[in-house]
């Protein structure tokens, strides 16, 4: 089954694909518990975040996954309908998260160069939900039917007695979920990858560089400005700003450092200038799978009001792991102290030593 893997750093391999699903599962998991269970937080941008967070851990939790076991594995033993939705999944998943941050940057260029009249309506993140997810499900589309599983031809199922053989050992032909189904679409994949790079990559890394950009000059132009302010907080507020600027850059950087690869990559397949290689294709994808672990810092934990929901959900976990705390002291007993929120109270417990 796994033939085309006999090479070396194959476990390397699974264990960083570990690692990354299960950071960026957690990271995302933890953002989506402290949005629904912090009221405060619940506003109407702070749905966009949480939508992210949503998008990221489908990527952990079906994309990734699917895709090492599709690269790992010559075989797929769960049907064609099966090929088909979870090879379009993993492609609506990608589409809706990279939607998404356009959306966040769109909104907050909005909100600083016209904070009176930009305001968003209660149904706003509703629509705005069902439009990502829609758009991204059409445009997904064609690969689902692309995508097919189809009777194994190699050696030995390419023999003429393999018919009776497997009748009699009553067993299947096995097959391999593989894109060779381009014929039914009025397009070629070359058009169709094509196309793709515009829309998940070049568009909005375009989007994302110029509403960051606004914001940033936005920023830079109200203090430089101001003149009601003194000379010592105009140097907080501009040291203050160029974390600002520096952060609002390094959002346009590592999107364009973690899908660059797995685009670039693409191109060059279908253009046949390289040939597949299963640790090119996996390095790529699991550098662009590190963006669902990257957002979930960026986006929501530098955000003041969702560290503050961390802390309140963490709490609990942390108290109940500090709960009771055993001090041993030079004479012959033992103190335990219980805390809690208002003071620690001391117990004695009787010629019991550490």
């Amino acid at each position: 089954n796994n033939f085309l893997w006999q090479h070396r750093g194959g476990s390397y391999v699974l264990l960083l694909y570990g690692l990354v699903c299960i950071f960026g599962t957690l990271a995302n998991l933890f953002v989506l518990i402290a949005f629904l269970r912090t009221s405060h937080i619940r506003n109407l941008r702070n749905y966009f975040i949480a939508n992210l967070a949503m998008s990221d851990f489908l990527l952990c939790v079906v994309t990734a996954p699917v895709t090492l076991y599709l690269t790992r594995n010559l075989f797929w033993p769960f049907g064609s309908f099966a090929c088909q939705t979870l090879a379009s999944v993993q492609a609506v998943n990608m589409f809706v998260s990279c939607m998404t941050l356009v959306l966040i940057a769109m909104d907050r260029v909005l909100l600083t160069l016209c904070p009176i009249k930009w305001q968003l309506a209660a149904v706003a993140p509703i629509i705005c939900y069902c439009t990502v997810w829609l758009t991204s499900i059409v445009i997904a589309a064609p690969y689902f039917f692309a995508v097919n599983a189809e009777d194994v031809m190699l050696e030995p199922w390419n023999q003429p007695y393999i018919d009776v053989t497997l009748h009699i050992c009553g067993r299947k032909r096995p097959q391999t979920c593989v894109e060779k189904a381009w014929h039914r679409l009025p397009f070629s994949r070359r058009t169709y990858t094509l196309s793709m790079l515009a829309i998940q990559y070049l568009l909005p890394l375009t989007a994302l560089a110029f509403s960051y950009s606004q914001i940033g000059s936005a920023i830079y132009k109200r203090v430089k400005a101001s003149t009601t302010i003194g000379q010592k907080r105009r140097q907080v507020m501009m040291q203050r700003n160029r974390k600002a600027l520096l952060l609002l850059s390094l959002l346009v950087l590592i999107y364009a450092a973690a899908w660059l690869p797995m685009n670039a990559y693409n191109v060059l397949s279908v253009l046949e200038v390289i040939e597949f290689s299963q640790y090119r294709y996996l390095f790529c994808h699991l550098v662009g799978m590190t963006s669902a672990c990257i957002n979930p810092i960026l986006y929501a934990l530098i955000n003041d009001s969702f560290r503050a929901a961390f802390i309140s959900v963490l709490r609990p976990v942390i108290r109940s792991c500090t709960r009771y705390t055993t001090v041993s002291t030079n004479q012959q007993s033992t103190f335990t102290f219980s805390f809690n929120e208002r003071e620690p109270v001391k117990h004695q417990e009787a010629q019991i030593s550490i």
